[in-house]
């Protein structure tokens, strides 16, 4: 199986599995996750399964698409990274990338750019990049890695699907789960409105700290990310994501648990 390659991420990859042997991937992807966690193998297997001319699950492996992925040497798989070590892509570099997206792939039926610390990108590259995610041509597909995704501007992060990767040896693989598991339960009663049981959440978050508060929220604007593609009022949920950015700048500049956790549970009504 070709996501065997990729280490631990059990549930993660139950959900990747039907899609690839479908052959059902959107054009933009966020993997996100900790130095460790596996964000560059999943981002190799998702580009080989996109070029990918076999049959069965993708990547088969076997036909030349993806023996040139594996080579390094596709050309419809572009890396687009910083120009030097412990910089940023430039702007310029994203300008050169929305241009190339439109030309058609060579040989494959998609052509992939796998982003690299695109968390890092400044503004006005992620804003360069926002078009090209809204109305690039069918057959582009982008793979955006980054460490912390709360990094991502609101709007970048709504026109991708996350795909969330722990580090499954660190020894807080398991709180991590716990934590996602949280924060889809207070996503869910945050978009339901439930504010009784979204006040009993809040509640036993007030003597976290800010670290653990500030990682439940990411993996909540994650969940909500992934409600957008369906959901029928994308206003409140584009909301919700606005709300949780906040609080991690809130959180940034020393609010503690307490409040941002109140904070939290009063926009449910709103």
């Amino acid at each position: 199986m070709p996501l065997s390659t990729l280490k631990g991420n059990h549930s993660l990859k139950e959900q990747l599995l039907p899609r690839l042997s479908g052959g059902v991937l959107g054009h933009a992807l966020t993997l996100s996750g900790p130095a460790g966690s596996g964000k560059h193998t999943l981002a190799a297997i998702l580009s080989r399964a996109m070029v990918c001319s076999g049959t069965g699950t993708k990547p088969c492996g076997d036909c030349p698409a993806c023996r040139k992925a594996l080579a390094g040497i596709h050309p419809d798989i572009i890396t687009v990274a910083p120009l030097e070590e412990g910089k940023q892509i430039t702007v310029d570099q994203v300008r050169q990338m929305r241009a190339d997206a439109h030309i058609r792939p060579n040989e494959a039926p998609r052509k992939v750019y796998v982003i690299e610390q695109a968390d890092q990108l400044r503004s006005e590259a992620q804003n360069a990049m926002l078009k090209l995610l809204e109305e690039g041509p069918a057959y582009a597909a982008f793979l955006l890695i980054a460490e912390n995704p709360g990094g991502l501007l609101a709007t970048v992060r709504s026109r991708c699907e996350t795909l969330s990767l722990i580090a499954e040896d660190s020894d807080c693989a398991q709180e991590d789960q716990e934590l996602i598991r949280l924060a889809h339960t207070v996503s869910e009663c945050w978009l339901a409105g439930k504010e009784r049981e979204l006040m009993e959440h809040c509640a036993r978050m007030e003597k976290w700290d800010r670290q653990q508060f500030v990682d439940l929220t990411r993996h909540m604007t994650t969940r909500l990310t992934a409600e957008l593609a369906t959901a029928t009022d994308k206003r409140r949920i584009l909301r919700g994501i606005q709300l949780l950015d906040r609080l991690r700048q809130a959180a940034a500049l020393n609010v503690g648990s307490g409040p941002l956790a109140g904070r939290l549970c009063a926009s449910a009504g709103e």
